[in-house]
């Protein structure tokens, strides 16, 4: 009864035009297009074999949505071979989303686990003078915060490096994190609550089939094994990992009280306007840095950084990295 009064109420909106079927369904066969692309892409074969079943939709969903981009020219009569229309189509959708995932990632307090959404609405709805605006806004980058190629206006992209599969990894081997995969939503969500992006150093403390554990940040995690595999990864050089300072540097959520720390810097998952604001306030390289108090609570803390008393909640003071201090500061 629920599901059909959700039916009804579709319907009606549809029929008082706030929600047109002509633009809903450009707006699938857009995202079937973007499919269609990315097979090719991969197998280096026309996808015009491809069933209902392979695309998980219905046979009534296909037929409506072929229609729908042979009818823009995306498509050659009766089959899903993509023409150069549609090729170029759905390059400008790719690199439509991957600029404004970066755009939100960049310019905006939206949270990593919202910006596929909100680059999927927005991606059908940009115009080139959009991209090129965006593209100069961010200084012309190469890729996506996910580490995805972002596509010229002329097809050219970087071509991603090759992972490490699960079974070429090594125990207590530093990895460096080059990309990260958000299709996978259930995947994406634990690496992104622990912290990783692109651009991340962590030790491999530990493989096995079900669970792992990575030491990240100056902490010791535990991970399901099937979420390392959306992450693509290469063994970081011994510079890298010196110059990140992976081995000795806490979150300050781990800075105990009377102890005076100095700041290394800001963890690589921090972006946009969080990382402008925290190095406005002084949480930059080289300065010292101590609680003042804890709230009732325990959250906020606020923390004496450049003589000033400015208080963080938990998830913002994660993102500051600091020297682990030394035992005898930690006995004082």
């Amino acid at each position: 009864m629920k599901r059909r009064c959700i039916s009804d109420w579709i319907s009606s909106v549809k029929r008082l035009f706030l929600l047109p079927e002509r633009l809903t369904r450009k707006t699938e066969a857009e995202d079937l297009l973007k499919q269609l692309y990315d097979h090719e892409k991969s197998t280096g074969k026309s996808p015009d074999r491809l069933t209902s079943r392979d695309l998980n939709l219905s046979p009534d969903q296909l037929e409506a949505l072929q229609l729908e981009l042979e009818h823009e020219g995306f498509t050659e009569p009766g089959a899903l071979r993509l023409t150069e229309a549609g090729r170029q189509r759905a390059l400008e959708l790719t690199r439509a989303h991957r600029l404004y995932e970066l755009y939100l990632a960049e310019h905006s307090g939206y949270a990593p686990k919202e910006w596929h959404r909100l680059a999927h609405s927005k991606e059908h709805k940009l115009t080139e003078c959009d991209h090129e605006r965006i593209t100069r806004l961010l200084g012309n980058p190469l890729f996506d915060p996910h580490g995805d190629p972002i596509p010229t206006s002329q097809g050219a992209e970087p071509s991603l490096p090759t992972s490490l599969s699960i079974e070429e990894l090594s125990e207590e081997q530093w990895y460096y994190v080059e990309h990260i995969e958000d299709d996978e939503a259930e995947s994406f969500g634990l690496l992104i609550e622990a912290g990783l992006t692109r651009d991340s150093l962590f030790r491999l403390e530990r493989i096995e089939s079900a669970r792992s554990q990575i030491y990240y940040e100056g902490e010791t995690l535990e991970l399901p094994t099937f979420a390392l595999v959306a992450l693509t990864l290469r063994p970081a050089t011994s510079h890298e990992v010196e110059a990140s300072h992976s081995e000795e540097s806490i979150r300050l959520t781990r800075l105990t009280p009377g102890i005076e720390a100095t700041i290394f810097g800001l963890s690589p998952s921090c972006r946009g306007a969080m990382r402008r604001r925290l190095m406005d306030l002084g949480f930059v390289r080289g300065s010292s840095i101590r609680i003042d108090m804890h709230s009732p609570l325990g959250n906020p803390t606020a923390y004496i950084v450049r003589g000033a008393a400015i208080a963080l909640r938990h998830d913002q003071a994660r993102y500051i990295l600091i020297h682990r201090p030394s035992h005898a500061q930690a006995s004082e």
